[in-house]
């Protein structure tokens, strides 16, 4: 009964088997709770709960299998059981006729009980149902059997059934995960497999950084990554080191082929080594060679050379296995027949040629090649083939010189899996990070512990049809019946499986995976990263404390002595964030301004009756000023009331401001009288350009502005006989004159006022001074400081600038492009005048259109989404606001020129139709078209100097449309947007060919409809009397088509090329056929019918943007 109630699971292993048979007499006089006698099975306390009534509804009844009271019984609090049970409720006089549902569980201190809310209808209970089953309540409803089966399987990894609430990678792995910023799970996989390559990491932290910034450098950005995840208790993430590559966050939600982005990291970390103690290291770790060979059979004649790889891609499509993909990886083909090869010597020989490794990496990475160009479909596919790898293998045979370096046995370390298809999908790491047999799962922010049949038989690939059952043993859910069940179970399957694997050489393990100790970490970096996480540590307090505690800052004459700003500080209520210099003290909420007084008696060494308080408060033409002395009243009041009337708005828990006026020494604080007011100075230095916080003075409303200006002078250090201008700063974008012949109550001076003064200049001064690029004037200084602005300068992607250094500058926004250009020129250390700027999209942050050189276009014209003034004056860093982003290109002309020239891109193509290069060609709009062929043969290095022996055409959607002689004018050259432009020496025999007889046709690609073409159109000979077998040589030396590609090319004449639907003739009789009698007019064309390799398919929705990674 216990095997038809509870199937085994044959995947999972028993401990004990055990069950309980609760006999219930009175089944009426039970409570709406109630629970069985508590029985022992594999050192558990268990028991059945019941609820006769309905537990939160009232329709069936509810039974729960509990672990009972295991804190009472000494139970550790992490305790855990994993179990599969089976409850029933059967007829005392028959247990044949029964009721039971199954389900398993992982039983916890978290959740002790696990089992049924609606397990039998109650009103069915005393009857018979429809099923046969029934009654269970029997003599008048009072009597029934409650049973339990229990099997207490072994939990292998430690988290089997797991919820993984509250669960901890670290404590349960030792390793954390990384977070995913939105489809980077193909890195984060890949990035902890480089992680344990224990010597890879040491390798990494080798790179000298010490004067490097993480979101700038790739080795400093890697080194933190991997020291957090050597040492952080929770996933970690990786937004610096996306930012290090010059990634945005468009780029990290794109996902990327891991063999690539693993190529270009490791060759910008090599570039990084060089000339430090890690040079070399990326070449001793990956690095294997390889001979490609073609011997001939029947001569002495052998032509290899012999190349480093840093990976080897094996097929999986018709390989079992990976000793069959090794196997069909070194397949020695033939050379026979129409395909001998041509030896140096010895004229078309039988040969074989073929692929042999010379040496094997310490560590090998296998790319399964599950993605594939699919011809038949014109698309990539994945290939999901069951495909079986080994847990060590020996490669002996793969490698000519094996016996030189003892055997290549390798044990796997990495499975990398993909779980999806083509168009998209998750990826995860399986790592085996030790010499012992223990395998992890690193699937983004979570580790857990995995048994060798995740590792292995879950990740072959799709597999033959096999029992419904799921992965816990029991039957599949209600749902799912027949087909529907067996078919699920394949498509969890069916999807995922290893497309890289990591093998590390046996005799090098204890080299590749030795211990990486903190002496190996960086000491500059420890530092920095222990610093940064006191600082978070103590924010994390602040916020912690924030509902007990108040912050208040205290605004001092000392603390704005090297202020450049607007009012006498910044005070950031939204970031709780001050000007620098400005102290900030924490007290409690409900402490009283009187006893606060005591930390600053404290904190500045002071005697009580040398300094008072002042409230600040902000003003309604929002700026912030000193208001009034704190009366003996205000004092009374709590920090916190305070702080309610001096932050901009009650919905921020901002600062308590306060100013603090200290007598100067030996002398006594000020007695303040009615019409008395304070001034606080500021001091432009022109030559400094700077200004000077001079402290605090006061005035009496009658007096006259002037007479507060010999202490002026006297505070700068300036002459006695030092002529003045003052200004009161009103606000930021009013600057206005005080004059000194009227009285401070007839400037309406009052508290808290801020007075700026600087020396008087002459015309002939303001003008040197201007010349030079310098501030003259305290108003113009104070507009500097207003029209201030960040801007982040990124290199324009997928161009060919000769920078690719990203700068972060503040200019003025009112700054013209010549100006902005020469500040960004500056930095990167390049001509201004060849700066091209390129706006952005303020969301996606990717290039817009090109900003069009005007030299007096300003800044904030130029920039989109660019924060206004006030923005910035709130803010104490600039981390705290969005910085716009403007791209750059530095180019091989000035921009000027560019605006009065045309500029032309040429495609030079080679005697195959392969692009060779390109170049960009600027001209005047009436220079010719030999003037453009000059530039692009100079430029591009071609070996036909002639260019009345050069072709230059242009091609749309395929077509040939135009083609230039060289004393044609450029102006009608490349004036639609969708025209390729193409540069070529004439061939050969159409140099030679009869002008009379022959004829020059046009050649398209097409694949299927001849109304989409692809590839290079391109100009050839119909050559009169030639046999159309001759013609199809001339065709493929022309195409460069390989024998097997060009045996499935299909020709067709095509008339009226550029009809919606051009004419088609297939010839298919070539032997009969000569291209020169189809008579092929100028808007004809021979029609090559073939696949189009460079396209992209559907791949491109995957992986469309290639990858880069600039820092």
């Amino acid at each position: 009964m216990f095997k038809a109630i509870l199937p085994e699971n044959s995947e999972l292993e028993t401990e004990k088997l055990g069950f309980y048979h609760w006999h219930i007499k009175d089944w009426k006089a039970l409570d709406t709770k109630t629970h069985s006698p508590v029985f022992e099975i594999n050192g558990y306390p268990w028991r059945i709960l019941l609820f006769p009534k309905g537990n939160n509804q009232k329709k069936s009844v509810s039974v729960y299998l509990e672990v009972a009271n295991p804190k009472e019984r000494g139970i550790p609090d992490d305790w855990h059981t994993c179990a599969q049970f089976a409850l029933a409720i059967s007829n005392p006089e028959d247990p044949s006729n029964y009721y039971s549902n199954t389900a398993n569980h992982r039983f916890s201190s978290e959740e002790v009980d696990w089992g049924f809310t609606r397990f039998y209808d109650i009103e069915e209970l005393s009857q018979l149902a429809s099923t046969g089953k029934g009654p269970f309540l029997i003599n008048n409803g009072s009597e029934t059997v409650i049973s339990v089966f229990i099997r207490v399987v072994k939990d292998e990894t430690g988290v089997l059934w797991h919820n993984f609430v509250n669960y901890d990678s670290r404590k349960a792995t030792g390793y954390v995960g990384i977070k995913n910023q939105g489809a980077t799970c193909y890195m984060n996989s890949l990035l902890q497999s480089l992680y344990c390559t224990n010597k890879f990491r040491k390798a990494v932290y080798e790179i000298p950084t010490e004067k490097d910034e993480p979101t700038k450098s790739v080795a400093l950005a890697l080194q933190r990554c991997f020291y957090n995840l050597q040492y952080s208790s929770e996933p970690i993430g990786t937004l610096e080191l996306t930012k290090s590559f010059g990634w945005d966050s468009l780029d990290a939600f794109m996902q990327h082929d891991v063999q690539e982005f693993n190529r270009v990291l490791q060759d910008n970390l090599e570039v990084k080594m060089k000339g430090t103690p890690a040079d070399g290291a990326i070449s001793k770790l990956f690095e294997g060679k390889m001979k490609s060979y073609i011997k001939c059979i029947n001569v002495d004649y052998e032509s290899s050379r012999v190349e480093d790889y840093y990976d080897i891609q094996l097929n999986v499509k018709g390989c079992k296995n990976l000793v069959d993909s090794f196997d069909d990886y070194i397949t020695v083909e033939t050379l026979e027949g129409d395909n001998k090869y041509q030896a140096e010597g010895h004229g078309l020989q039988d040969a074989n040629k073929g692929v042999i490794f010379e040496s094997f990496p310490p560590v090998l990475h296998l790319q399964l090649k599950r993605f594939e160009y699919d011809f038949m479909r014109d698309t990539m596919v994945k290939i999901n083939d069951r495909h079986e790898f080994p847990a060590e293998i020996n490669l002996d045979k793969y490698c000519s010189k094996a016996d030189d370096d003892g055997p290549y046995d390798y044990e796997l370390h990495g499975v990398l899996v993909h779980s999806g298809d083509i168009s998209g999908g998750h990826y995860f790491a399986l790592i085996r990070p030790e010499s012992s047999d223990k395998w992890f799962r690193f699937d983004d922010d979570r580790v857990t512990p995995v048994s060798k049949k995740e590792v292995f038989e879950e990740n072959y690939g799709d597999e033959p049809l096999r029992d419904a059952k799921n992965l816990h043993g029991l039957a599949s859910p209600p749902f799912l019946n027949g087909t529907a069940r067996v078919n699920s179970v394949r498509m969890m399957k069916k999807f995922t499986n290893a497309y890289m694997l990591v093998y590390i050489r046996k005799s090098k393990l204890g080299e590749i995976l030795g211990p990486v100790s903190e002496s190996d970490i960086p000491v500059h970096l420890k530092r920095r990263l222990d610093d940064e996480k006191a600082s978070i540590e103590k924010r994390k307090q602040d916020r912690q404390d924030m509902h007990l505690n108040v912050k208040v800052a205290v605004v001092t004459d000392e603390s704005f002595q090297d202020y450049q700003g607007f009012n006498l500080a910044v005070f950031d209520d939204r970031y709780l964030e001050v000007s620098p210099n400005v102290q900030v003290f924490k007290a409690p909420k409900a402490e009283k301004i009187s006893a606060f007084k005591q930390q600053l008696v404290d904190h500045y060494k002071l005697e009580p009756e040398r300094f008072r308080l002042w409230s600040i408060l902000y003003r309604q033409n929002k700026t912030v000023r000193v208001d009034q002395v704190l009366s003996p009243a205000d004092e009374r009041q709590t920090v916190e009331k305070m702080r309610e009337s001096t932050c901009v708005s009650t919905q921020i828990n901002g600062f308590t401001k306060l100013y603090l006026e200290i007598a100067e020494k030996n002398q006594p604080l000020t007695v303040l009288r009615n019409d008395q007011q304070i001034l606080f100075i500021k001091y432009f230095d022109v030559k400094a350009q700077r200004f000077r916080g001079l402290g605090h003075i006061f005035v009496s409303s009658n007096e006259k502005v002037g007479s507060i200006l010999p202490t002026l002078v006297e505070r700068a250090g300036l002459p006695r006989s030092t002529s003045i201008q003052l200004f009161e700063e009103v606000k930021p974008t009013a600057i206005d004159l005080l004059k000194s012949d009227i009285t401070f109550r007839k400037a309406e001076i009052q508290h808290g006022d801020i007075v700026c003064f600087q020396q008087t200049l002459s015309q002939k001064e303001t003008d040197e001074i201007t010349k030079n690029g310098l501030i003259a004037t305290v108003p113009d200084y104070y507009a500097s400081l207003y029209n201030r602005a960040c801007i982040m300068f990124k290199p324009k992607p997928n161009t060919a600038t000769s920078s690719t250094e990203e700068v972060q500058l503040t200019l003025d926004r009112t700054a013209n492009y010549v100006t902005v250009a020469k500040a960004l020129a500056a930095k990167l250390n390049v001509e201004a005048s060849k700066i091209r700027f390129t706006a952005s999209n303020s969301i996606t942050h990717q290039p817009r259109e090109i900003i069009h050189y005007k030299p007096g276009t300003r800044l904030e014209e130029m920039m989109i989404g660019l924060p206004k003034p006030q923005d910035y004056g709130q803010i104490v860093s600039f981390d705290n606001i969005n910085i716009p982003v403007m791209f750059y290109e530095v180019m091989d002309v000035d921009v000027a020129d560019l605006e009065s020239k045309r500029s032309i891109v040429v495609n030079i193509i080679g005697p195959t139709l392969r692009k060779e290069t390109k170049v960009t060609a600027l001209l005047p709009r009436t220079g010719s078209v030999r003037q453009l062929l000059d530039q692009v043969v100079a430029k591009g290095k071609m070996e036909v100097k002639d260019v009345d022996k050069i072709r230059l055409y242009e091609a749309v959607d395929g077509k040939v449309t135009k083609e230039f002689s060289p004393d044609q004018t450029v102006d009608n050259v490349a004036m639609d947007k969708k025209a390729i432009v193409y540069a070529e020496p004439i061939p050969k025999d159409e140099l030679e060919m009869n002008q009379d007889e022959d004829r020059l046709i046009q050649v398209v690609h097409y694949h299927n409809h001849p109304s989409e073409f692809h590839s290079i159109p391109f100009r050839f000979v119909a050559i009169k009397g030639e046999p159309f077998e001759e013609t199809k040589k001339r065709l493929q030396r022309r195409t460069g088509l390989g024998d097997m590609d060009w045996k499935k090319v299909k020709f067709t004449v095509l008339r009226n090329l550029h009809a919606p639907e051009p004419l088609v003739t297939v010839i298919d009789n070539p032997a009969e056929f000569e291209l020169r009698k189809a008579r092929l007019q100028e808007e004809d064309a021979l029609g090559l019918d073939h696949i189009d390799k460079s396209s992209k398919g559907r791949f491109s929705s995957v992986f469309e943007k290639g990858i880069f990674i600039r820092g």
